[in-house]
């Protein structure tokens, strides 16, 4: 499929700048050889249900309840993951759970109001993916990230090509080539975003001593005690 390539394309370019330990891809329908370009080593690929993956992967497990240790992942990838969660909020919050401070989360999604998503609507409500599934708009997703607390890095809107097959010599795929623009959602098949998890800092609150008053400038009054006298 054109676009699975052209994801895979860009993917590669997203995850050589990213930097960490551990790498975890959310079922992932990508093929695991574009996760090559990361320079993250340990790398893991989680799915709710094995299917027919080209590899086999590492943890079968529900994106809703990740079994994962918390601020302990250092980048999280989510190839259509929200269009196919029951909760996609609660993806998203155990994402942030299980993300470090800094840490990245790489989300791609079919984009609501180009060919793709008009072609959505055209099919109503047949049960064929991906024509059944939710698309989640690009502005809601930055709205839903920033209220976790995260900083949008980049975004991008790709593929500006109908859902049916193309040639790359067609004149008239040159032509939307040369109308598309990546900030705009007009055309575009799918998007790209990365956000990074803010780093909360703590702000010490300094303590309210009570000083007496002293008798010299930085000095305390002395204690006033009973003194007894020998006789």
């Amino acid at each position: 499929m054109q676009l699975a390539r052209a994801e895979e394309t860009l993917l590669a370019d997203i995850l050589s700048d990213l930097f960490g330990y551990h790498l975890v891809v959310l079922d992932p329908p990508c093929n695991p050889d574009a996760l090559g370009a990361s320079r993250i080593m340990h790398r893991v690929l989680q799915t709710r249900e094995a299917g027919d993956l080209p590899d086999t992967p590492g943890l079968i497990a529900q994106a809703e309840a990740l079994p994962f240790q918390s601020d302990s992942i250092d980048a999280f990838v989510l190839p259509h993951v929200l269009e196919v969660a029951a909760d996609k909020h609660q993806v998203l919050r155990e994402v942030d759970r299980c993300l470090v401070g800094e840490g990245h989360v790489v989300i791609l999604g079919f984009n609501p109001f180009g060919w793709w998503g008009l072609r959505r609507l055209i099919s109503g409500s047949r049960p064929r993916v991906p024509w059944s599934l939710p698309f989640v708009g690009m502005s809601r997703l930055k709205d839903w990230l920033s209220l976790l607390g995260f900083d949008i890095v980049q975004t991008q809107y790709f593929f500006p090509y109908p859902p049916w097959q193309y040639g790359s010599e067609n004149t008239n795929w040159k032509i939307l080539q040369r109308l598309h623009h990546e900030r705009w959602p007009l055309f575009a098949g799918a998007y790209v975003l990365v956000a990074r998890k803010r780093l909360t800092t703590l702000t010490p609150i300094k303590p309210r001593w009570k000083h007496r008053r002293g008798m010299l400038p930085g000095m305390a009054e002395p204690h006033q005690g009973r003194v007894s006298s020998n006789e």
